[in-house]
């Protein structure tokens, strides 16, 4: 059996850590284990579950304090070792986990990028630049394999000439959509949210913070309800910006036409009682919710900075700059768009580059796995 630890920020709810579970729910045991170095302290909204499919989980404890990171990961590593690849999830700083791994004798090393930083790294001085020039060298130097979700999430990390290095592998992350199969109507799903049958309902999927651009999808609602003033918002997710994000909407006379689910793990449920999915993001490496959204057969209104690998529907996807009126008057558009039925939606899917079956052949070769079809499931 192939054991694969995975350095990661935290285990709670995003895009990252969402797929992780995924893949793990889908592992076959008796090939490969997955394990966790998480960098933050104890907890997460997944680590339960992942305990539960087999997976150690090792709680760091040291934020973004490099040093601490390297003096933890190195007892990891001795300590619950040996392992046969270490997974970096942590952008920049992955290349310290890569040298970490490098000199505890591992011999696959993988850097992964998930983001797409530019705007950051346009914004910082002398030492962002030093900075950033430091870690590519040292993930050049340690890391065997490099891949990233998107083209945009390769150059992030990678540099500008990520296309002419044969180890860059672009590896879009990979979803379950089994459950996508057996949603509830649209009246259900808006019954069990207490929202109104007959209403147009637009929504979105992501935390509650700055890259989301939530204050923005609320100026976009404003417009939009002085022509639709039945319409609501549901938006799904939690964070820091929740209470300035709550007064934001009672300022703009919103009140109840907003509903805050919170974080949810039925997602996809709730998109069932969507009409219209919009995804403002300030930037992103490369955004699962649309791709949900897609599935459950949402026309969706995307910024310009989420990565045109996520649009499985271009016909049914618009991409916008970010505008306020510009957004009102496509959301209201889209609202005439008629929804794909569940079926049709999730036989495209399947298709794409975001199903699990592909997804998983591609990352255990990577691994050095060799992987049945279909691979078997491990029961969440």
């Amino acid at each position: 059996m192939m054991r694969v630890l995975h350095a990661v920020m935290t285990l709670d709810p995003g895009g990252v850590e969402r797929w992780l579970l995924e893949v793990t729910r889908n592992l076959d045991p008796a090939a490969i284990r997955f394990d966790f170095a998480v960098a933050t302290g104890e907890g997460g909204a997944y680590a339960e579950e992942l305990s539960r499919l087999g997976s150690r989980i090792f709680f760091l404890r040291a934020g973004r304090d490099p040093l601490r990171l390297a003096l933890a990961l190195r007892r990891v590593l001795r300590e619950a070792g040996p392992y046969d690849a270490v997974h970096a999830h942590l952008h920049h700083v992955g290349g310290l986990v890569l040298a970490v791994a490098e000199r505890a004798g591992v011999p696959r090393r993988i850097a992964h990028s998930h983001l797409d930083t530019s705007h950051i790294d346009r914004r910082g001085g002398l030492l962002r630049r030093l900075y950033r020039k430091g870690t590519r060298k040292m993930i050049d130097r340690h890391a065997t394999h490099r891949i990233a979700v998107s083209a945009i999430a390769a150059r992030s990390l990678y540099g500008p000439g990520w296309e002419k290095d044969p180890r860059v592998r672009i590896l879009p992350c990979g979803l379950d959509f089994e459950r996508f199969r057996a949603l509830p109507s649209n009246d259900a799903a808006r019954r069990r949210l207490g929202l109104p049958l007959d209403a147009p309902i637009l929504g979105t999927v992501g935390r509650l913070e700055e890259q989301k651009n939530h204050l923005f999808l609320l100026e976009v609602f404003a417009l939009l309800r002085k022509r639709r003033p039945d319409a609501r918002l549901v938006l799904v997710g939690h964070g820091s910006l929740e209470s300035r994000l709550r007064f934001r909407a009672a300022e703009l006379g919103l009140g109840e036409a907003v509903l805050f689910t919170g974080a949810r793990s039925d997602v996809p449920e709730i998109l069932a009682g969507l009409d219209v999915f919009l995804f403002p993001s300030l930037f992103e490496g490369l955004g699962l919710a649309p791709i949900e959204a897609q599935a459950v057969g949402l026309p969706c209104l995307l910024s310009e900075a989420v990565p045109a690998e996520v649009r499985v529907f271009p016909e049914r996807t618009r991409m916008l700059p970010l505008d306020p009126q510009l957004w009102a008057d496509e959301a209201l558009a889209l609202l005439d768009m008629p929804r794909l039925s569940p079926e049709a939606a999730v036989a495209r899917i399947e298709e794409s580059p975001f199903a699990m079956r592909r997804h998983l052949r591609d990352l255990l070769s990577i691994y050095g796995v060799a992987s049945p079809d279909p691979i078997p499931r491990r029961a969440a």
